[in-house]
């Protein structure tokens, strides 16, 4: 298969989990973003999206979220009873209030809260759960490597070249972790474990939307990283509302 072809069907596979996950809630995956309302849970993990504003028209959101881009933002619009223009997304709410403290993120910036965990593995057969705990750590192998690696070539302490090898490294581990679990599961026919294969599946797709080419230059490299980031963040939510709820 030709890598188009592969990177076409793991983005329709990417579709697929987010649509099955939200239940019954209605969004797609547009130029700007997942356009969604999601109901905020209560979980013991959180993150935390740096939110640059709100926006009662549409409009204005998607042109001030092009301009973050530009910035090297990750420019992702929600779309709810208001348009959120996200900036980037944070593991610790310290962090993000330090970008919050510092100003750069605007006079109207403010922080989203969003559940991904901890996420319990006791849906699964005994033998199987294991496999799926491992199978969920997904999650923070891609946020760190897509986080730590946009912050390295904002820093200037990584080029985009090198980013593209740690971004590649990423994926060969959540591929070994997609076979692993799926060699697990065989033979299962537990919708949750449909589901979490899914997620793996949207991991996959999403390093490989990551554009890091060096003709856009550094912002257009980070603004990638963190709009891929935030996406994952999102269907990590939705997972959580599955495999918890």
């Amino acid at each position: 298969m030709k890598k188009s072809d592969r990177q076409n069907a793991l983005a329709v596979a990417a579709v697929a989990l987010c649509f099955m996950l939200t239940l019954g809630l209605c969004y797609f995956l547009g130029g700007e973003g997942f356009l969604l309302a999601f109901n905020q849970s209560e979980g013991e993990v959180k993150c935390y999206l740096l939110c640059g504003g709100s926006y009662e028209n549409v409009t204005l959101a998607r042109n001030a979220a092009e301009l973050a881009k530009s910035r090297g933002g990750a420019g992702y619009v929600i779309v709810g009873d208001v348009s959120e223009v996200v900036l980037s997304a944070y593991a610790s709410y310290d962090d993000a209030q330090s970008v919050l403290d510092g100003g750069s993120a605007g006079t109207g910036a403010y922080i989203k809260e969003v559940t991904v965990g901890e996420i319990p593995v006791d849906w699964a057969p005994k033998d199987m759960r294991g496999a799926a705990e491992s199978a969920l750590g997904y999650y923070d192998i891609v946020f760190d490597c897509l986080y730590e690696t946009a912050n390295g070539i904002a820093a200037d302490s990584l080029t985009v070249a090198d980013a593209r090898t740690r971004v590649a490294v990423c994926r060969a581990r959540v591929e070994e972790m997609c076979s692993d679990f799926s060699d697990a599961s065989a033979g299962s026919d537990d919708a949750r474990c449909t589901e979490l294969k899914l997620a793996l599946v949207t991991a996959l797709a999403l390093i490989d939307n990551v554009a890091l080419s060096d003709m856009y230059g550094s912002a257009a490299a980070v603004s990638s990283l963190r709009y891929q980031c935030v996406q994952l963040v999102l269907c990590r939510e939705a997972l959580y509302g599955v495999l918890a709820g």
